[in-house]
C-alpha cells in the first residue's frame, strides 16, 4: 500500500518506517481506526512542517520480537547502511527496535554510522551527538523493559485463564467450536455433535480395534477417507490428524498449558526457535464438556505408552548413510531405510501412502551418489561444469557493470547538484525544477536498485567460486576413503559436506529385472 509512495516537500532525501505494537493491535480491537494509516498521516504532516522529501516509506506488516521476524526492518537497515538517506522518520524510537540488545545495538550503530538522523513528531536524534545517542538507547532499553513486562503479564494472564478452565487457543479443536463466555472475559468450547461422533469413533477404533484387527493412526486415517469423512482441513485424513485428535486432553475435558513452548537455541551462529510438543504440561479441568469419559481416555493414555519403543531401541546407532538427504521427486518427502529380516539387502523406500515411487536397493542407490561425486570431482579439477556453473568471466561482466552502475550514479548526484544551483539562479522555474528534480531522483532510484542487484550477484557468484573450491577436498576424501569407513553415521556426516540433498525418481518396478532402474538428481552445497 505505502512501499511505491513518495512525496517532496523540500531537499534531501528521508524514509519512513511504519509498524504496529501490541497496543496498537488492542486500540484497533477497541474501533480506534487502522494504525498504520494514522502513523502515515502523523508523518506525512511532519514532512511537510519540516520541507522533507520522502523516497519511501518501510511499512510493515508483521509483528516480530527481534529483527529478524521483520522484513522491512532488515530492509530499511541495509538501506539505511548504504548513507543513501540523510534521515528516517518514526512515531516513535521504540519502533525501531523493541528486541533484546543485540538488536538494539545493531540499530544504534547501523544510524550512527552512517550519520543518518531519527526524526520523530517529538523529537530529532542526531546518533552522533552525544546527548541524543545517550537519550535514544535509553528509549530502546525502557521499551525493551516495558515489553517484557508486557510478555510476563500476558503469560500470567494465559495461565490464570487455563487454571478457570477457559480455552485460550485461537482455534478450537476438531470436533468443538469456540464462544465467548458471558459477562466475563475468555473463551470456552461448545459441543459439534455430528464431528464429535466422528471423534468417539476414532477412539473406540484406536481402542477395540476395527473388524479385522486392531487399528493405529494410519488404518484409522484410511477407514475415514474411506468412508468420505472430511478432515479438519478439509483435505484427507493422514496418521498425523488422528494422531493428534488421540493425544489431545481436551476431548476428556482438560485444559493444557504449555504444549508447546517456544524454545531458542542459537545454531551456527543464529536464532533458531523452534515449538517442541511437552508432554509433561500441565493439565485444567475445562468448563467445556468431555466428548469422551475419563475411563476411555486413561485406557487410551495406556495404550499409547505400551506401544512406545523402549529406550535402547529409540537410542540405537544410526544405520542409513543417506539419513536426511534422499527425497522423493514425487511427494518431496525424505526417503527412508527399511531392513528385511529375510536377509535381503535393506531398501530405500518413500514411506507416503499411495505414492507413485518405487524402493531401490539403498546401497545401489549408495553407489550412484558415489559415482556422481567423481563425476563432479574430475569436473571440478578440469574447471567445467556439472552444476550451474562457476563463470570467471561472468564474474568480470559483474564488475564490469558495477563499475558503470557506480559512474552513472556519480553523475545523477552531480545533476541533482547542478539543478539546485540552476533554480537558485533562477535558470528553473519552480515547476521546471520539481518536474525534473523528480524524473532524476526516479532514474536514481532505479540506479540504487541495479546496484544493488548486481553487487549481490556477484557476491553470490564469488562465494560459488569459493564454495566450489572447499568442496574439491572433500570429493577427494570421499573417493580415496569413503569405502574404509565403516560407520553410516560418519558416512553420512561426509557426504552432507558436500551435498545439499538428493531427488530420487523410480515410478516403474523391476526390482528383479532392472533393479537399478532408477534417476538421481545431486544438488551440492554450492550458493
Amino acid at each position: 500500500m505505502y512501499e511505491n509512495l513518495s512525496f517532496s516537500y523540500g531537499t534531501g532525501a528521508y524514509a519512513m518506517y511504519l509498524r504496529k505494537s501490541r497496543k496498537d493491535l488492542d486500540a484497533e480491537a477497541r474501533g480506534e481506526g487502522e494504525t498504520l494509516e494514522r502513523h502515515f498521516h502523523i508523518l506525512k504532516d511532519l514532512a511537510k512542517r519540516m520541507e522533507l522529501n520522502i523516497q519511501k516509506i518501510y511499512a510493515e506488516v508483521v509483528s516480530g520480537e527481534s529483527i529478524e521476524d521483520r522484513p522491512r526492518m532488515q530492509e530499511l537497515l541495509r538501506d539505511v547502511e548504504t548513507g543513501i538517506y540523510d534521515g528516517v522518520l518514526v512515531v516513535e524510537v521504540e519502533r525501531l527496535a523493541r528486541g533484546d540488545t543485540s538488536d538494539q545495538g545493531r540499530v544504534a550503530k547501523t544510524f550512527k554510522f552512517s550519520n543518518t538522523l531519527i526524526i520523530t513528531p517529538a523529537k530529532t536524534y542526531n546518533p552522533n551527538d552525544e546527548f541524543d545517542e545517550e537519550y535514544f538507547e535509553f528509549g530502546l532499553f525502557m521499551s525493551r523493559r516495558e515489553y517484557k513486562s508486557i510478555r510476563r503479564r500476558l503469560a500470567a494472564g494465559t495461565d490464570a485463564s487455563c487454571r478457570e478452565g477457559k480455552y485460550t487457543g485461537n482455534v478450537a479443536p476438531y470436533g468443538y467450536e469456540r464462544y465467548k463466555l458471558k459477562k466475563e472475559k475468555g473463551w470456552s468450547l461448545r459441543i459439534i455433535p455430528e464431528q464429535a461422533a466422528v471423534v468417539r469413533m476414532i477412539f473406540d477404533w484406536y481402542l477395540h480395534g476395527l473388524k479385522d484387527g486392531k487399528a493405529g493412526y494410519g488404518r484409522i486415517a484410511d477407514e475415514l477417507n474411506r468412508l468420505g469423512i472430511p478432515a479438519p482441513s478439509g483435505a484427507a485424513w493422514t496418521q498425523y490428524s488422528t494422531q493428534n485428535i488421540i493425544r489431545n486432553p481436551v476431548y476428556a475435558g482438560y485444559i493444557k498449558n504449555g504444549y508447546r513452548r517456544q524454545v531458542k537455541q542459537f545454531v551456527d551462529g543464529k536464532m533458531v526457535r523452534t515449538r517442541p510438543v511437552n508432554h509433561d504440561c500441565k493439565l485444567y479441568p475445562g468448563r467445556h464438556e468431555a466428548i469422551i469419559t475419563q475411563e476411555t481416555w486413561e485406557a487410551v493414555s495406556l495404550r499409547m505408552k505400551s506401544r512406545h519403543a523402549d529406550s535402547s531401541t529409540r537410542n540405537r546407532p544410526q544405520q542409513n548413510p543417506l539419513a536426511g538427504l534422499v527425497y522423493c521427486s514425487c511427494c518431496k518427502r525424505v526417503m527412508q531405510r527399511r531392513p528385511y529380516q529375510d536377509g535381503a539387502p535393506p531398501s530405500l523406500i518413500c514411506t507416503t501412502k499411495d505414492c507413485p515411487t518405487v524402493s531401490s536397493f539403498l546401497t545401489m542407490v549408495e553407489q550412484r551418489i558415489l559415482e556422481s561425486l567423481d563425476v563432479w570431482l574430475t569436473a571440478y579439477e578440469l574447471q567445467e561444469t556439472v552444476t550451474p556453473p562457476y563463470n570467471a568471466g561472468k564474474i568480470e561482466l559483474l564488475e564490469s557493470r558495477i563499475s558503470a552502475c557506480r559512474t552513472e550514479l556519480e553523475e545523477a548526484e552531480k545533476q541533482l547538484e547542478r539543478q539546485y544551483d540552476f533554480l537558485e539562479r533562477g535558470v528553473y522555474t519552480e515547476e521546471m525544477f520539481f518536474e525534473r528534480n523528480s524524473r532524476i531522483r526516479k532514474k536514481k532510484d532505479e540506479l540504487t536498485a541495479r546496484l544493488e542487484d548486481l553487487k549481490k550477484e556477484l557476491k553470490e557468484e564469488t562465494g560459488r567460486k569459493a564454495a566450489i573450491q572447499n568442496l574439491i577436498p572433500t570429493l577427494k576424501t570421499i573417493h580415496n576413503a569413503y569405502s574404509q569407513i565403516d560407520s553410516p553415521a560418519a558416512r553420512n556426516a561426509l557426504l552432507k559436506e558436500v551435498i545439499d540433498h538428493v531427488e530420487y525418481t523410480k515410478t516403474k518396478g523391476g526390482r528383479w529385472g532392472r533393479p537399478d532402474n532408477f534417476t538421481i538428481e545431486i544438488f551440492p552445497r554450492v550458493q
